[in-house]
């Protein structure tokens, strides 16, 4: 019992918290670790003396009175922070609450799955009670709802104006929206199919009836709500990532930028940042644009604070505190922010007030904790922005990968550049038209080209340089340089696989030092043999497959022409990645149509030079041509199966003989 009451001790970090906090790195694209930003404080199961019994929901208003959701007990009870006073709500009307909301109008708001209806249970101040107000009940004679439609209300919430939404359990068409007074008009916030070319096309050719019974072409019901300080809705959704954030007009305002599929609450701190908790326990944090400030806690199995065995809601009090019921503990857990999270807010608090100045001195403290924490790296780039600074802004935002602030602070900077280069712009287009006068009446270029005629005329007595030079004959006039190969002998696998190997170079050059607001890729974990196997197994499938496909389709090529002309029509992507990258240099993203064009020019010139060669090095016409390269590229696949098909398969084997092996030593 000692031993296993030894194995089951529970790791535990330096200052003794059950789990590492996380966040989210654009510069990594995934989750690292970063330092504790809540710490657990306390874990009740009762307040003032009332014990909790299976919680399901909890709410905070702005005086920091805790709301729960007491589904076990039948009840509401309120809770003042300031006092320690307890409140009973509810109790002989109440039968099974599963959501609670402090509405604008200080009125308290219950969803009762139980009773099937929602309530309003209007507030006294001066006798400090509650009443029991509008009940909003399952509307009739609408065509919104038929006789066997279940009405049974989770979730409860009210917008600025103190109309009601009422979240049904199940239910495909959102949030059920009524009156104040009671009266129902309508749904708000349904979850929409993906525009997957699945849907697209199933739309187009079955009706809504068949694609529900034949493709189960539904929307998910949404699963939780709440209201961020601008009245916009923020609903989750299980099986959908992370939050939509809805505005009046019922279309997505902003989403989670990363996020889990099985959240079980939402809620809006006092800085309207976003907190979300999973159906295992982990707690995210998000600004209010939907990037993930902080990931934390998680499944508990052993009764240790911080971590929940089925966390069911969660809320957050004006100093930013966190409080978590569990119903299956049935009790409620405190987390308080850290120092690192108390500066993170305090810059927030600035930077969503346009205060980027000010905001300066605690992103600086955020670095000096954390200097890879995006969010700061990304507001100092804002406040150098502000201050005109554009290349210390640049600097920060370079850090953080925030594209849109660098392209932004990168146009100030060239515009800057261009402008205090005029003069020296002026004389080198007035020298440029000056050399053109004199090169009219004194031939400059043609002397100048005698070194490079003279170096052409020696180097045309080597083979391998008229191969290489093939190359310029093929772009200028495609169908003779292609009889010149396949004919003529112009080039050579030698030359070819130089080629080849300049094409890759230009591939590496063009993946490594394109500017990343042009490259999303992260340099630092750019894999060469990936890079290797993502170029040239492509590269040799269609060339054994097109030589493959020609030799029983009556093609003349050999599988050398093939694999030379292949790699000669490679030409214009060679030559359009060293300018992609010279171009990206310059290029704010107000210009990327010129980067992108450039880059499908060079595809599909590519394109059309592959056609090509395959017309002339066998010999087809246009139409035999096409259905060629398609069976080309099929032929092509099936091989790739094929060879992915035969590596699990040795794989296997060769994982039974280890395990044989490892066996027969053991028992040996």
């Amino acid at each position: 019992m000692a031993a296993l009451a030894f194995l089951w001790i529970p790791s535990l970090n330096a200052n003794g918290i059950t789990y590492r906090t996380y966040t989210y790195s654009n510069t990594q694209k995934r989750i690292i670790a970063t330092q504790d930003a809540y710490i657990p404080l306390s874990v009740d199961s009762d307040l003032g003396g009332e014990t909790l019994n299976q919680p399901e929901d909890i709410y905070i208003d702005k005086d920091d009175n805790i709301y729960i959701a007491d589904t076990g007990n039948k009840r509401i009870i309120k809770y003042d922070l300031q006092n320690e006073e307890v409140f009973i709500i509810g109790e002989g009307i109440l039968n099974e609450p599963k959501g609670v909301h402090v509405g604008y109008d200080g009125n308290l708001y219950v969803a009762d799955f139980g009773n099937k209806a929602g309530y309003q249970f209007i507030y006294d101040k001066n006798t400090k009670t509650y009443s029991l107000g509008v009940t909003y009940k399952k509307p009739v004679d609408t065509p919104y709802f038929s006789d066997s439609d279940v009405f049974e209300p989770t979730k409860i919430v009210t917008d600025k104006g103190n109309n009601v939404y009422l979240l049904l359990a199940a239910n495909i068409n959102g949030l059920a929206e009524f009156e104040n007074s009671g009266t129902f008009f309508g749904f708000f916030g349904g979850n929409r199919l993906p525009n997957t070319w699945d849907n697209v096309i199933r739309s187009m050719f079955f009706d809504e009836q068949q694609r529900r019974e034949w493709f189960k072409m539904i929307p998910k019901p949404v699963y939780n709500v709440a209201v961020d300080h601008n009245g916009l809705m923020i609903t989750t959704t299980k099986g959908q990532s992370g939050y939509l954030k809805l505005n009046i007009a019922n279309f997505v305002y902003s989403q989670s930028s990363w996020g889990f599929d099985d959240l079980e609450d939402v809620s809006v701190g006092p800085y309207n940042t976003i907190f979300t908790i999973s159906q295992k326990g982990e707690i995210l944090e998000y600004t209010e644009e939907g990037n993930l400030l902080f990931l934390f806690s998680g499944q508990d199995t052993l009764g240790q604070k911080g971590l929940f065995n089925r966390a069911s809601g969660i809320a957050v009090d004006s100093k930013n505190n966190i409080y978590v019921v569990d119903r299956g503990y049935s009790n409620i857990q405190m987390f308080q922010p850290s120092r690192f999270a108390n500066l993170i807010h305090k810059a927030i608090v600035y930077y969503q007030a346009g205060l980027y100045s000010q905001s300066k001195e605690p992103w600086e403290e955020v670095l000096k904790m954390n200097s890879l924490f995006d969010l700061a790296n990304k507001g100092l780039g804002d406040a150098y922005f502000a201050e005109a600074d554009y290349q210390k802004a640049m600097h920060y935002y370079e850090i953080s990968r925030d594209i849109y602030g660098y392209s932004d602070a990168y146009w100030e900077v060239r515009n800057e550049a261009l402008l205090s280069s005029a003069p020296i712009i002026v004389y080198f287009l007035i020298g440029v038209i000056l050399f053109f006068i004199v090169n009219h009446f004194v031939p400059i270029t043609k002397y100048a080209r005698i070194p490079f005629s003279k170096t052409n005329k020696y180097l045309s007595k080597f083979t391998i340089y008229n191969e290489l030079k093939h190359n310029v004959h093929v772009m200028k006039n495609p169908n003779d340089g292609y009889y010149g190969i396949k004919r003529e002998k112009k080039a050579s696998n030698i030359s070819a696989l130089i080629m080849l190997m300049l094409f890759f170079l230009m591939y590496l050059f063009y993946i490594y030092f394109t500017k990343f607001t042009f490259n999303n890729r992260i340099i630092a974990e750019i894999s060469l043999v990936q890079q290797m196997i993502f170029i040239f197994a492509p590269f040799t499938l269609w060339v054994i497959g097109n030589y493959l496909v020609c030799s029983i389709r009556d093609g003349e090529g050999t599988l050398s022409n093939v694999f030379q002309g292949t790699v000669y029509a490679l030409l214009p992507m060679t030559i359009t990645f060293p300018i992609l990258v010279l171009v990206s240099q310059f290029l704010t993203l107000n210009e990327s149509f010129v980067f992108t064009t450039i880059w499908y020019i060079g595809l599909g010139l590519t394109g059309m030079y592959l056609v090509i060669m395959v017309k002339e090095i066998h010999f087809y016409d246009m139409k035999p041509t096409i259905g060629n390269i398609l069976i080309s590229i099929f032929t092509a696949l099936m091989m790739l199966v094929m060879v992915m098909i035969v590596y699990i398969l040795l794989s296997e084997v060769i994982g039974l003989f280890q395990d044989i092996f490892k066996e027969v030593i053991n028992r040996a």
